[in-house]
């Protein structure tokens, strides 16, 4: 989320927070005193796991009923004032409503969140103080092995081949460096900022800039091949702190397989072009932008979009196999393992699909928190970051069952790069937001979760984010990953066994 959307935040949350009470009472005004006043607190449940929640319901200067919002779990404190109005025996918002029971001591119902049903019961009495928020995360702090500066924001992730590592810039440029030295061996200018991952395939390049085309570069030399227009370079991008908390900061990387390169485009189709001559083959149109990058297994391509809905479409012409509704956008991209199809979405889930069929498998449940990342999978887990939960977390990928997680205290935009020994990850932070948030860089232990080195990184003055949204890429003993303050960064994968400061 941006932080222009503070004042869009409250009541998009209370859209969201669905309340239904069983009680009694009559339809007249307000008592008074009125016993809904005051702190209530208890808990939030879904299937096995329970958080904190309470509510405050005070009166504001024109003797209405406003409700404050606790989740501390969360990291939310005080969210309000959300309106209400009282009707009968009912206290209704924007798509709220409950009661209190008979007694007046409980409050009761359901918390609906995009499909998400969870229970929750309340009693009279504030939450107990929380106690100080965790430290800063401690441990080694490590230095990178190279740096290289672009002229504007890096939110593209890098792809290593060969001895070289490729990037896109927001300065509208596609490099190419040395792994070994950070050395520029070539960058290609393009028209408008380029966000995409780069594709590496044998000796060529493509890579995805706003301007609309997929370029199909020389990887050697940074020498145009051809360029094909998807259409979408007229549309405007909203990043975050450009006052929109529908913000679009993802880029679909293209995928190349079988003599055919796929991409999905910002006019709302998934593109398959023909990799030796850049004339398309077919196209597939959705309702929304499709920023998610494509994967594919056994001739079917899976993507997302930003209708809602995550495709399964066949490879060689296109046709719609299934479609499956996540109830918000999906800009974050599929990961196929085991005949199912891993996808996160804005209605703060982790989906597991069928792959053959697309019938939901289970879905793993981010407590309000966007999936803008991407899972990675290694020896049946997934790892896979989370928006304003600000967590790194590591899940069964046969039941979707949390084995650990990390706070990596920002938004874990990024999709992580997993070793057998580490999980490496970039956060974001974001200034004037009702949470807060950090940016930095970490190195997580894969079996314990636990940190091995990070890179904290301040605050600019000038801008509304920083951090690392890139993710990152691991070859030849470093991970590479760019940074919000337009450096390029490579760090040992040990992290350089810097001492800790």
């Amino acid at each position: 989320m941006t932080p222009d959307s503070r004042r869009s935040l409250v009541p998009r949350l209370l859209i969201v927070l669905q309340f239904t009470v069983s009680a009694c009472g009559t339809r007249s005004a307000l008592p008074a005193p009125n016993p809904l006043l005051g702190s209530w607190s208890g808990e939030v449940s879904h299937g096995t796991e329970r958080k904190r929640i309470g509510l405050r319901f005070a009166q504001n200067e024109k003797g209405s009923i406003v409700l404050y919002l606790d989740l501390p779990d969360l990291k939310f404190h005080d969210l309000g004032p959300l309106p209400l109005r009282p009707e009968g025996n009912e206290y209704v918002g924007p798509q709220s409503l409950f009661r209190l029971s008979r007694s007046g001591k409980k409050i009761s119902g359901i918390w609906s969140f995009d499909g998400n049903e969870l229970p929750f019961e309340l009693r009279p009495g504030a939450l107990p103080a929380s106690a100080n928020p965790p430290p800063p995360v401690k441990g080694p702090v490590a230095e990178p092995v190279w740096t290289f500066p672009t002229r504007g924001p890096i939110w593209s992730s890098p792809a290593a081949a060969g001895g070289m590592v490729y990037f896109g810039s927001n300065d509208g440029g596609i490099y190419a460096l040395k792994a070994d030295s950070g050395g520029l061996l070539w960058r290609f200018p393009t028209g408008k900022p380029v966000l995409a991952r780069p594709t590496v395939d044998r000796e060529f390049l493509y890579a995805l800039s706003d301007d609309g085309f997929l370029y199909k570069l020389q990887r050697a030399t940074g020498d145009l091949v051809w360029k094909f227009d998807t259409g979408g370079g007229s549309v405007a991008r909203e990043l975050p702190g450009s006052g929109t908390d529908a913000y679009d900061s993802s880029t679909s990387g293209a995928l190349a397989d079988g003599g055919m390169v796929y991409v999905g485009s910002a006019d709302r189709r998934l593109y398959a072009v023909d990799a030796g001559t850049g004339r398309e083959k077919w196209r597939v149109e959705t309702e929304g932008i499709v920023r998610s990058t494509p994967a594919i297994a056994d001739g079917v391509l899976f993507f997302g979009s930003r209708d809602h809905r995550v495709y399964a479409v066949d490879a060689a012409t296109g046709a719609v196999r299934w479609r499956y509704d996540t109830r918000k956008e999906v800009v974050s991209s599929p990961l196929v393992y085991r005949g199912r199809v891993f996808v996160g979405s804005r209605s703060s889930n982790l989906f597991a699909l069928d792959a053959a069929t697309g019938d939901l498998r289970w879905k793993f449940f981010y407590w309000s928190s966007w999936v803008e990342s991407s899972a990675r999978e290694r020896d049946g887990v997934l790892y896979v970051g989370s928006s304003d939960s600000q967590k790194l977390h590591a899940i069964d990928a046969a039941t979707g069952r949390g084995i650990w997680s990390f706070n990596t205290d920002g938004s874990d935009w990024s999709t992580p790069a997993v070793t057998d020994r580490a999980v490496f990850i970039g956060s974001v932070g974001v200034a004037k937001y009702l949470i807060d948030h950090h940016g930095g860089f970490f190195a997580v232990d894969r079996a314990t979760g636990r940190p091995l080195w990070h890179y904290p990184m301040p605050p600019p003055p000038d801008s509304p984010t920083w951090g690392v949204a890139s993710s990152p890429e691991v070859a030849d003993g470093q991970v590479f990953f760019g940074g919000l303050d337009g450096t390029f960064y490579a760090f040992r994968t040990d992290g350089g066994k810097v001492p800790a400061r």
